[in-house]
Parts: C-alpha cells; structure tokens; sequence
C-alpha cells in the first residue's frame, strides 16, 4: 500500500511530520509527501491552471517532501496524475491547524480539499485536523501535535485493517484540544453553520473603502453534529458521501423540471 501525504499549513508544519511518522509506523516505509511550500489556509480546491507550477525536492525535520509552489489541491493533482501515477492507495491530508468541522469550513478547508480530490479520483482519503489551544506558539503547537500521536496511530490502524464503508470516500477527522486514551470517538454528521459572518468596513489612507472577512463561533449547536461533539471534548469523524442524491430526491427534481 503506497499512502500519499499532504496538507494545507505547508511542508514545515508539524502537523504534518507527525502525520508523516504515525503513517510510517502503521504501514510501513512506503509512504510519500506532496505539500505546498508554504501556507495555504482555507484555499479549498483551488487548482493552479494558468500559470506555472514549481516544484523542488527536499527534506524538513527528517520527512523526505516534495514541494509545490501551488495549492493543496495542487499536490494531490500532481501526486496522482504525475509524481506516483497509478501507485497511490491511500491519501491522508493534516493535520491542519486548527478544527474543519461544519460545512462552510469543510468545504473551504484545502486540508479536506486535498483529501476531497483523492476521493473524487476514486482514492480512499481522510483528512486530520486540530482544535488548538495556543495557535501562536509555534513550540505549543508542536507539543500539542506530538500529543495526538497516538490517537493518529490508532485510527490509521483502524483505516488499514477495515476497508471503508460503502458509500463512503471521504472521512474527516478532528481532534478536541485536550486527549488521551480514553477520549471518545463520535461519528457524526456536519453542522450547517458553525460562525456569526461578519463583513467589515475598512478605510485606507488615501481614503478607499476595504473589507475584512471574518466571524465568531456561534453559540447553539445541534448536539447531534461534528461542532459541538467536538467542542465537548471528542474526537470526531464525519464521513462524507460525493454523491448525496438518492432515488427520492432525484426523482422530486425531475417532477418539477421534466
């Protein structure tokens, strides 16, 4: 089994190197890296058409990579369709800073992005990410990777030794901020929305006006989904299907356009 690894904090971001070891200790040395050369947060599946592509060769913190001057989904493009052509099994992307759970950062995430793409080339993907609790430190940040080591090992060696279930190409995992090995694992669906949006109004100096994205987290969450489990201390795994439409449903569309 080849197993791609990428992500969408950059080849320097410890949550990849630790993704990087725990995958090697589960399914041994032949495991690759494929990640943009620098950060590329909430890109989606933004691919790299008109212009050129760079890439070089390297090796970060004892993790052999090869790097793109494009974005995550870049990586998986090229790894797939170039690098290992026909040789990739598995890919896993992450782990990102900071959680993906609910649909608009899911989908706007290049950590699951990267992964999202694997599955659409009928490639098995998972995509890891954490809930941090200092996002400033880069030293925190590294000790709280080095902290889910256990638990990535435990479910990559879930995901070798069952095959994924029916239906199901893509799963995408978040780790609470604090674990152990006795954290809860919840499969869960995603929550709608997860941030109060806010557009902003800005003035430059010479007096334009400018914008500024952003939100808060909201406050209700349905308990039943990815955000609140999460924010409640589990480990979370949202599975996600490419194609959602059943029988039912594609049958009500035709009733009112056929």
């Amino acid at each position: 089994m080849t197993v791609l690894i990428t992500n969408d904090d950059g080849y320097k971001s410890w949550g990849i190197n630790i993704l990087y070891k725990a995958a090697l200790e589960v399914f041994g040395d032949d495991v690759v890296v494929v990640a943009p050369e620098k950060m590329n947060s909430s890109a989606g599946m933004s691919f790299t058409f008109h212009k050129p592509l760079r890439v070089d060769r390297t090796e970060y913190e004892g993790m052999p990579c090869i790097t793109i001057s494009g974005k995550p989904a870049d990586c998986t493009f090229m790894a797939l369709n170039h690098f290992f052509q026909g040789r990739i099994d598995l890919v896993l992307s992450g782990v990102n800073y900071g959680m993906n759970v609910g649909l608009s950062p899911i989908y706007s995430s290049g950590t699951v992005s990267a992964a999202l793409y694997a599955a659409i080339s009928k490639v098995p993907s998972v995509a890891f990410s954490k809930h941090l609790i200092n996002t400033k430190s880069q030293d925190a940040i590294k000790k709280e990777m080095e902290n889910i080591f256990p638990g990535v090992v435990k479910l990559l060696a879930r995901i070798k030794s069952k095959p994924f279930p029916h239906g199901i190409e893509l799963l995408n995992i978040n780790f609470p901020k604090t674990i152990n090995e006795d954290t809860p694992i919840k499969v869960v669906k995603a929550d709608r929305k997860v941030f109060q949006d806010i557009v902003q109004e800005r003035v430059d100096p010479v007096n334009r006006p400018y914008y500024w994205l952003y939100g808060t987290l909201k406050k209700d969450f349905d308990p039943t989904a990815d955000v609140a489990n999460l924010l409640n201390g589990n480990i979370t795994i949202t599975p996600i299907k490419l194609y959602a439409s059943d029988k039912m449903e594609l049958s009500s569309v035709r009733e009112m356009f056929v």
